[in-house]
């Protein structure tokens, strides 16, 4: 790929933003709105928008709003978010005020562009492949089931731009600033943590250090001051914890509060077989309802994932692999696959597997695309109108 066309991504990021608009302003018909979160009639209609705009705050948006708005005090539980995402928001909050424009309509009008770039840098890493493959990789994050989190007030896509602008500063032995976006991930959700070690493999791998005990050494002697810019990468989330310690007393009080907040989290960790062994529990002792479509979903995409990745650990880049295995195993440790759906939108070598697949599989993609599509209006049906999708 010679050029970025950055016209043909910013034109196909706006189609798909006006496609699930088009989905959630004709929600009401086909399902009734039921929000099962706090402050949904509360908050949001303060904005003074119509419901298929501001729903696009449901669930966890709502959280980082009152973040935001009154900082982590005064509500309970809501230290499970990390910081970075509401000060942003808090930032274009004011700025809203200030230019008498709602924060969630300045919120669309910037998540185009934020998701635009995302893309592109997301496409420079598919540089070495072919345009038509690069393509595909896009057009299948695209319409992935759960691709509406990048248009929603979540942190999805803001962090997966960091990671893809950390991966390609590493790759430009730019450690720093490598790090730094490492720092500002780590800050701002937990799975930010995974940057680090995932950086410091690049670096390692990018010396040709022999696989020993001596080798190790060497590395640490030749490359400290380097290993001590990536280790930058951890003062986001020693930073929040410093905050936590200072104002509840408790550094680990992000992870303390999960088991609140349901959907079987807990506070001890749990490892990857018991989670599946509990999920087959569910399966046969649960009713069949919309509960139970989010389980099949959680469970499916969490199994194809981990399978996908491992599988076809040859054909990623092991950073990249070692960043993806990580940010999918540590929500595990809660006990549950719970928005696993979601949070595996950030696992970027899936969608080059996928868009490999598609560049030469022509009946396997139309396939994968109507499936895929149809489950994405499902998804966006059900968030937008107050059900939980992940």
């Amino acid at each position: 790929m010679k050029s970025i066309p950055w016209k043909k991504l910013f034109l196909t990021v706006l189609a798909w933003r006006i496609f699930l608009f088009i989905i959630s302003f004709g929600a009401d018909y086909f399902l009734t709105y039921d929000p099962s979160f706090p402050y949904a009639r509360e908050l949001l209609t303060e904005f003074g928008l119509p419901r298929w705009i501001f729903s696009w705050a449901n669930f966890d948006g709502v959280h980082y709003l009152t973040i935001a708005q009154n900082g982590y005090l005064g509500t309970a539980f809501i230290q499970a978010f990390f910081p970075v995402f509401p000060m942003i928001i808090g930032l274009f909050r004011n700025i809203g005020i200030y230019l008498f424009f709602p924060i969630m309509l300045v919120f669309q009008f910037l998540v185009t562009w934020v998701l635009s770039g995302t893309l592109f840098y997301f496409v420079k890493e598919t540089l070495k492949k072919s345009d038509k493959q690069a393509w595909w990789s896009v057009i299948s994050l695209l319409v992935f089931p759960t691709s509406f989190f990048m248009g929603a007030l979540y942190s999805e896509g803001l962090f997966l731009l960091i990671i893809l602008l950390s991966f390609i500063f590493a790759k430009q032995k730019k450690w720093l600033l490598a790090g730094l976006l490492g720092a500002v991930a780590s800050a701002t959700r937990i799975v930010g943590i995974a940057i680090l070690p995932a950086l410091l493999l690049e670096l390692w791998l990018s010396r040709k250090n022999k696989i020993s005990f001596n080798g190790l050494l060497e590395f640490i002697k030749n490359d400290w001051f380097n290993i001590i810019k990536i280790s930058v990468s951890s003062l986001g989330l020693l930073g929040y914890m410093l905050y936590l310690q200072k104002t509840f007393n408790d550094p680990l009080y992000f992870f303390h509060v999960q088991s609140e907040f349901g959907a079987g989290r807990e506070e001890g960790l749990i490892l990857l077989p018991q989670v599946v062994w509990r999920y087959i529990k569910i399966f046969m002792t649960s009713p069949m309802d919309l509960k139970m479509f989010a389980y099949i979903q959680e469970f499916i995409f969490s199994i194809a994932s981990f399978g996908a990745l491992l599988l076809f650990w040859k054909r990623i880049k092991p950073s990249h692999l070692l960043f993806s295995l990580l940010i999918m195993i540590i929500p595990t440790l809660t006990g549950t696959f719970s928005s696993m759906p979601r949070y595996i939108m950030v696992a970027f070598p899936i969608y080059l597997l996928i868009g490999e697949w598609f560049s030469k599989k022509s009946t396997l993609r139309v396939f994968a695309l109507v499936l895929s599509l149809l489950l994405l209006i499902i998804n966006t049906l059900l968030f937008i109108q107050g059900y939980w999708v992940a």
